[in-house]
């Protein structure tokens, strides 16, 4: 069943996504496919109980592997990795070129050919069948690297599990829907309060969405761009075009702040608006257009905004202190697991502490052999673990819509080492450059979708661990095959020229010119270290340390860690929709008691719901109308 639905799953989105450019399905806070197949099985096991009987460990067992397939198969892995492997050849493969110097330090076994190779014009021009033989290789390569990686977060978290679940209990607020349905089932289809909670997302998007198409009758506005009110100096400072100051609102934005603490979602709007204090600070002081020593990637391509205060390079710092924070707090219970797992030689200790090893140890191998030294290779991994474990409390604690790591971890040593030919050498800047795709893909976020379902598997009584652990190991590889096989097909019967200019798939185009500027640009350009980044790394972690000091030292702060980085760094895309989640919870708690925000649940799940149907709505429709003209929100 789970492998039908990946596989049917990952067909359609390559059609939803990269020809009618519709809205994304499968990747995002809660995907859209993932739950509407949980409904779907919830309401077979209910209406057809007679015929069909499906356990609640069955059901949440197929959601699992199809939460974690299917944002593999599309936008959240594979539409990010293979038009990297394959651009540079085609669109920068000009011997003179800035580009061309980069071609003999790229690993053959990484990529499906060079210069001129059928698998690579193929591939943009497209009407051929497609040259498996040429891609064999590399997708089985990037295989082992998705699968190390995965084992090495699997491992982790399993020796964090006893911590977070029986000792810390966090909330995991974006298990509430999937949740949901699975105990209430169709008593909370019954539930008049979830169709209103419904009623508010689809009228807003069947408004939008028939107005994309018939211009008719009208857009219900759900954003106000600040920048248009601050036109005057020095407040037009507070709305750059790098991080726009936009109050948004989105349904399903609102629906999952309502289940936050109230602590996360006021310090994440509140944070937000601070950043928005900084900037003005800095235009006060003439630095608003200090960029730093850092290159990057030029100046479209650089961290946003890319000039003093530098606040994603705050943010970056304040979630390495969360990750570190986090692994201190919890040494004690890792050292125990850790003893467990010695002692007994067997158990959910053992494997874990086995696969933590042996993911590491593969993902770090992988790495020197793409490029980097030992040395590189053993820091970037072990950054990328300390940077998921803060975006793990992101998302796991705070409920924010986190499903990968983000931040690029090989600009932290840019940062350090400065850039250049002289500060690294073409293949370290090769390997961070395609090694990327662990930052900017959802790969890691199976591994958050299995805490998930740890924790709905305790909440309903049925067995989780092992068998959980399969259900992820299933959907990786349903998924990764699904998506190679799904989109190569596309792509070389399309061509991806004509799926950039005509059809939806103009982000994963970027994408692949993305990975080659990463190398070139910093490769080339000479650059020193960025003592003005790593400063304001420093005060992130400043910041993050003494919030969660005072929380622990004084009760009554109401500001949360989590908030300052995600308002810091992320903050535009939730701000407005945390201060109405925020203010509605706020009201419902303080005048109507514990007991209304339970009799509200309802409502906010129905929006939420509403939200992910009208995407499934306008998918469809998207598919019956011109390639690339599809209602995207």
């Amino acid at each position: 069943m789970a492998a039908v639905a990946v596989f049917g799953g990952a067909w359609l989105l390559q059609r939803v996504e990269l020809v009618s450019g519709g809205p994304l399905l499968a990747v995002g806070p809660l995907a859209s496919l993932p739950i509407l197949l949980l409904v779907s099985l919830v309401a077979v096991g209910h209406l057809g109980r007679r015929w069909i009987h499906l356990e609640q460990g069955e059901v949440l067992a197929v959601y699992i592997m199809a939460a974690v397939g299917l944002p593999l198969a599309s936008t959240g892995f594979v539409h990010f990795l293979l038009p990297g492997l394959v651009t540079g050849f085609y669109s920068f493969a000009d011997p003179g070129g800035r580009f061309y110097r980069f071609f003999q330090h790229i690993p053959e076994w990484m990529v499906p050919g060079g210069a001129e190779s059928p698998a690579v014009t193929g591939f943009f021009e497209g009407g051929v069948a497609v040259p498996w033989t040429a891609w064999v290789a590399p997708l089985a390569a990037w295989s082992v690297l998705a699968g190390g990686f995965l084992a090495a977060l699997w491992g982790l978290f399993g020796l964090l599990q006893r911590r977070w679940m029986e000792e810390e209990r966090l909330g995991f607020p974006l298990a509430e829907l999937p949740l949901a349905m699975l105990e209430r089932g169709t008593g909370l289809v019954r539930d008049p309060l979830m169709w209103a909670g419904v009623a508010v997302p689809a009228i807003i998007y069947g408004v939008n969405g028939i107005t994309h198409y018939f211009l008719v009758p009208g857009e219900i506005p759900l954003a106000f761009d600040l920048g248009e009110v601050l036109v005057e100096e020095p407040w037009r400072a507070m709305a750059p075009y790098t991080a726009p100051f936009v109050f948004e609102l989105s349904p399903l934005l609102v629906g999952i702040v309502y289940f936050m603490s109230v602590e996360v979602a006021f310090s994440t709007w509140f944070f937000f608006l601070g950043s928005r204090l900084q900037l003005l600070a800095a235009e006060t002081l003439g630095r608003s257009a200090d960029q730093g020593t850092f290159i990057g990637l030029g100046g479209q391509w650089r961290e946003w905004p890319n000039f003093f205060p530098h606040l994603q390079a705050q943010a970056r710092g304040g979630l390495l202190c969360i990750g570190f924070l986090t692994l201190w707090a919890a040494r004690g219970s890792l050292a125990a697991a850790c003893r467990r797992a010695v002692r007994q030689r067997g158990g959910e200790d053992a494997a874990s502490l086995g696969a933590l090893a042996a993911g590491t140890a593969v993902t770090a191998l992988w790495a020197w052999a793409a490029g980097l030294s030992a040395a590189q290779s053993t820091g970037f991994v072990l950054l990328l673990l300390l940077t998921f474990v803060g975006m793990a409390r992101l998302r796991l604690d705070g409920g924010f819509p986190v499903v990968g790591i983000y931040f690029l971890v090989g600009n932290l040593f840019y940062f350090a080492g400065g850039t250049g030919p002289d500060a690294f050498s073409p293949s370290t800047y090769v390997a961070f450059a395609f090694m990327s795709v662990l930052s900017y893909s959802g790969l890691a976020g199976a591994a958050l979708i299995h805490f998930e379902g740890q924790k709905m598997a305790r909440a309903l009584g049925v067995s989780g661990g092992g068998r959980l652990g399969l259900a992820v190991a299933a959907g990786l590889a349903l998924g990764l095959l699904a998506g190679y096989w799904s989109m190569l097909n596309l792509v070389y019967d399309h061509g991806m020229f004509a799926l950039d200019q005509h059809g939806g798939a103009r982000g994963v185009a970027r994408v692949g010119r993305y990975v080659q500027y990463l190398y070139s640009d910093a490769g080339l350009r000479e650059g020193a270290a960025d003592l003005d980044r790593l400063g304001a790394m420093g005060f992130g972690a400043l910041v993050t340390a003494a919030v969660a000091a005072s929380r622990t030292f004084f009760g009554w702060v109401p500001l949360h860690p989590l908030g300052f980085v995600y308002g810091t760094g992320f903050g535009r895309l939730i701000w407005g929709s945390a201060l109405a989640g925020w203010g509605v919870k706020v009201l419902a708690v303080r005048y109507g008691g514990a007991g209304t925000y339970r009799r509200l649940r309802p409502f906010f799940l129905g929006m939420i719901c509403g939200d992910l149907f009208m995407r499934a709505v306008w998918a469809l429709v998207a598919g019956f109308g011109t390639p690339g003209g599809g209602f995207r929100f």
